[in-house]
């Protein structure tokens, strides 16, 4: 999504996003977005909720009056009374003093440069952006 925004900026077009995977979002520079801690897949709420919906959509927009860049918004929405339903998304582990479960957010962090599986992939990207601009890096030529 970052780089599809920042080449439509680029191109004059004013855009704005919803995420809720803000590491991921604020590693994509994304121009302007708003956070809400929901589920993957329920980005503008529950279904059923549609003054929810309509709520999340317009914080997303009104971002959209300011010329400011990089701007990440976390919303103050909850989609529960607890956080319980994070339970469900991350894979709990056993604490070796207590024996408690708990739930754990163990995703790779996100990072602002690229990442590469090989050596050879770093090598292979460098290469293909020697001598020519890539279009997804500078954006599209209109």
């Amino acid at each position: 999504m970052g780089l599809i925004a920042q080449a439509l900026e680029a191109a004059g077009i004013v855009t704005t996003s919803v995420s809720a995977a803000r590491d991921i979002t604020a590693a994509g520079r994304l121009p302007r977005a708003v956070f809400v801690d929901f589920p993957l897949g329920h980005t503008t709420g529950k279904v059923g909720a549609p003054d929810l919906s309509r709520a999340i959509v317009a914080a997303a927009l009104e971002l959209t009056r300011s010329d400011d860049a990089e701007q990440l918004v976390d919303l103050a929405f909850a989609w529960s009374d607890t956080d319980e339903w994070k339970d469900t998304v991350f894979r709990p582990v056993t604490d070796p003093v207590t024996g408690a479960q708990q739930p754990v957010d163990d995703r790779t962090p996100r990072h602002g440069s690229p990442q590469f599986q090989y050596a050879d992939d770093r090598h292979a990207a460098a290469a293909t952006h020697a001598d020519l601009p890539c279009e997804v890096c500078s954006g599209v030529d209109y």
